[in-house]
């Protein structure tokens, strides 16, 4: 499938004139908690570019530690997200416009699924990440989108997000997240 996947990503940015942009379709947070196979807290250990040579295809392996699963059951304690492009033998590189990018140390908040088959192991690409930080004024860490955009509340099934010309808002602590995350789980579940 993902194989598949590159040779078709490849032939289109070969051919094409411009393609710049992906279009996702934005996801209710019910919906990103219902699709995950795993949603997990945790702190990036390690991001190794490579190339796979059974799927032709390189990859980006992003290993997360210091997990707090919230659905799903990682593996001995980490876990490794493989995301489609890199380096290739060629010395070009394949980027896949609205990819996630991380670095190591940073805190994220993940909704995977697909992981080792789909081309981006999260639900809706650059959704199924939330990058948290540490508040120091307020003493506790705060959610925001994959481009630090502050998460301030989540009402009608959607993320409510900082506007820059309001009056600032409190960004959304962790505690909180994992809290409606939790609910979310219950009621999809059937229980109160």
């Amino acid at each position: 499938m993902l194989t598949k996947l590159f040779v078709l990503v490849l032939g289109v940015s070969l051919f094409s004139v411009s393609a710049r942009a992906t279009t996702v379709i934005e996801r209710p947070f019910a919906d990103l908690v219902q699709r995950a196979e795993i949603i997990a807290v945790g702190t990036v250990v390690e991001v190794r570019e490579q190339w796979d040579e059974a799927q032709q295809a390189p990859l980006t392996a992003v290993t997360f530690s210091d997990l707090t699963p919230l659905k799903g059951h990682p593996q001995g304690g980490a876990l490794t997200l493989y995301f489609l492009g890199g380096p290739t033998p060629h010395g070009t590189y394949l980027s896949i416009p609205g990819m996630p990018r991380f670095a190591v140390g940073e805190k994220n908040v993940v909704f995977s699924a697909g992981n080792q088959r789909d081309f981006c192991p999260l639900v809706g690409l650059w959704q199924g990440r939330l990058r948290v930080t540490f508040d120091p004024r307020r003493g506790v860490e705060t959610v925001s989108d994959n481009f630090h955009v502050p998460i301030v509340g989540i009402r009608d099934g959607k993320f409510l997000k900082r506007r820059p010309v309001s009056p600032p808002e409190e960004a959304l602590s962790l505690p909180s997240l994992l809290q409606r995350i939790r609910q979310e789980l219950q009621r999809a579940n059937g229980q109160p």
